[in-house]
């Protein structure tokens, strides 16, 4: 991506919209090129958006691909493409569809396979300077994959042939009070882990890699911070990194000073809400669904309580080879279990198993005092779903009664309109599996404070390493995106190609960057200060979304056909479970036999699941 692209397509909109109208197009198009039907899924956010790009198209890409294109508003129709993809006229040349239904959409016939354009690169449209708009290297696995798809086998995801580009990416992030942090003299810092140590060395510090820690005031890693109490009432130094993910011992420490049970002067009642165990179990390659070899099918994981594996160093496991920092796949993992005395366990690192991560999720919505399960107590650290009591999770947020909100970007303007002028927040990147030497990991401990003398050692808050490998899980989080597609009953295929590598292009996305309608999803752009420091951003951290954009990936809402296998233990788990009212015995006791039976009956296969 060039920067003077990204700048001449941004300073082209008003000039282009005066030329062409509002309208997407604002004539017929009579004489510029062949023309297209561009359905552009809106609301009030993006609407605009779609207008100004397909005015500069038509004013200008559109010359050079002898294109034009006609824009038409509207809302998704992604459960329902039969009439508008299979019928023997087609009314549409780009259609967008959301990733919760493109598997079976594209199972269905409904999408052109985009993999032999994408195979030939004379099919690639250059700007007037001869540079090229798309490369399908230029998007992060977890935003392209998920358009993916094999027709002949019904196997998704890495590997398989190309049926839509992803236009903007979308991210779980956490929202934070700000405000909060401040009254509890939480010092707040903004630097990444990558740049963390010649930030320290340029500027006299010494922060440690964390996204929060303590300090005795001995060890304050920079004048003129601010002290507070922390949980054992000894006078400490606390700062939060908004660019480095916390770890579950962290996060958890964290929500206690503002909630309320552990904190009377807590400002909330709460410290962290989210309904999502994504980030819990992904961060440790645990899943709620895994491919069973031994059984032929994908098989209810939720509460898989063998141990994970972390790769400390080179290796090949069952025929796989892994990169320092991998996590064994399920398959690879069972086989570690069946030969546990094999060499390659030396180069392996235990972590939790998927029960362990979920369990942890489950206790944060508990009340202390009540069991998980038999050895894990509530934490009552975040609003149980009965708690909310039909709020929205981002009024729970606005309203002050949770000081940290895990949602998607998404809600970066409900949060902005409802607190502009009244509340100072920001955004943060997911907390994931992380280990310090010294530390216990667990999210029950307590954490440790730098610089203080733990028998006889004294602390130093350092990422642990084994064979040089830091013990760190995945950075993960989920999102729902939506791909573009060229409809199989398309009259027009070769010119809605064209147009689909400029609208997904940077130069396309950066009029949805412009208007603050959505994160690129383009790896360059998102990664560049043109885009995390731009200038009409709602909140100072856009490099937060950034490092959460190219970590996301698909819900277990959209792996499958349909939502049959997920609808009965989904709505026990996000009731009775995390109101506190069954067990986990008793949720898997009820749930893991009838989901099983379901998941036989289906035929899709998505890769990353094995």
């Amino acid at each position: 991506m060039k920067k003077k692209l990204i700048a001449l397509a941004i300073s082209s909109v008003l000039a282009a919209t005066c030329l062409a109208g509002c309208g997407g197009g604002g004539d017929d198009g009579a004489g510029n090129g062949e023309r297209i039907t561009f359905w552009g899924i809106t609301d009030q956010y993006t609407s605009s958006s779609y207008s100004q790009l397909v005015d500069a198209y038509n004013a200008g890409q559109g010359k050079i691909d002898g294109v034009y294109v006609k824009y038409s508003p509207k809302t998704d129709s992604s459960a329902n493409h039969m009439s508008y993809c299979a019928s023997a006229r087609g009314t549409v040349d780009i259609i967008g569809v959301s990733d919760r239904y493109v598997f079976n959409n594209i199972a269905q016939g409904f999408y052109t396979n985009l993999q032999d354009y994408i195979d030939d690169s004379s099919t690639y449209t250059k700007n007037a300077d001869g540079e090229t708009y798309f490369s399908v290297d230029n998007y992060a696995a977890g935003n392209i994959d998920r358009f993916r798809f094999n027709k002949e086998t019904s196997e998704a995801g890495e590997g398989e042939d190309l049926y839509a580009l992803p236009l903007v990416a979308n991210a779980s992030v956490i929202y934070y009070n700000e405000d909060y942090f401040t009254q509890k003299n939480i010092n707040i810092i903004s630097v990444t882990e990558e740049e963390l140590e010649a930030y320290n060395k340029a500027n006299g510090t010494s922060y440690a890699p964390r996204g929060y820690a303590e300090y005795t005031v001995d060890a304050m890693p920079a004048a003129g911070l601010k002290t507070s109490e922390n949980l054992e009432d000894e006078e400490v130094v606390k700062v939060f990194n908004n660019l480095i993910p916390m770890s579950f011992l962290e996060v958890n420490t964290l929500s206690k000073y503002f909630t309320r049970e552990y904190n009377k002067q807590s400002p909330s009642l709460y410290g962290v809400l989210n309904e999502w165990w994504f980030s819990h179990g992904w961060a440790v390659g645990g899943d709620c669904v895994k491919w069973d070899e031994d059984m032929g099918q994908y098989k209810f994981t939720l509460g898989d309580e063998q141990p994970n594996y972390l790769v400390t160093e080179a290796v090949t496991v069952n025929g796989t080879p892994y990169d320092a920092g991998d996590i064994l796949s399920y398959a690879d993992r069972n086989w570690v279990l069946d030969n546990s005395s094999s060499a390659v366990v030396s180069s392996l690192y235990e972590l939790p198993s998927q029960y362990e991560q979920f369990r942890e999720f489950c206790a944060w919505s508990q009340v202390t005092g009540k069991k998980v399960d038999n050895e894990v107590d509530g934490y009552g650290i975040s609003p149980s779903p009965a708690t909310l009591n039909n709020s929205s999770k981002v009024q729970y947020f606005t309203s002050g009664e949770v000081a940290m909100l895990v949602d998607g970007t998404t809600e970066l303007d409900p949060v902005y309109n409802a607190l502009v002028g009244k509340t100072e927040w920001n955004i943060a990147p997911i907390y994931t599996y992380r280990e310090f030497e010294g530390e216990d990991p667990a999210g029950s401990g307590t954490l440790k404070v730098i610089g203080k003398e733990y028998d006889g050692v004294e602390f130093t808050g350092e990422v642990k390493e084994v064979n040089g490998t830091p013990i760190v899980g995945k950075l993960s989080g989920s999102s729902q995106n939506f791909g573009w597609a060229i409809p199989a009953n398309s009259s027009h295929k070769d010119a809605a190609w064209k147009f689909l590598q400029y609208l997904t292009s940077a130069e396309g996305q950066s009029y949805f960057v412009a208007n603050d309608a959505g994160a690129p999803s383009v790896s360059s752009y998102i990664n560049s200060p043109e885009y995390y420091d731009k200038d009409n951003k709602k909140c100072d951290n856009y490099r937060a979304i950034s490092i959460m954009a190219e970590a996301c990936t698909i819900g277990d809402w959209s792996y499958f056909e349909n939502g049959e296998w997920i609808s009965d233990w989904s709505l026990e788990l996000n009731g009775p479970v995390r109101n506190g009212e069954t067990s986990l015995t008793e949720f898997f006791d009820h749930q893991q036999g009838p989901t099983d039976t379901i998941l036989a009956g289906y035929k899709f296969k998505l890769h990353g699941k094995e």
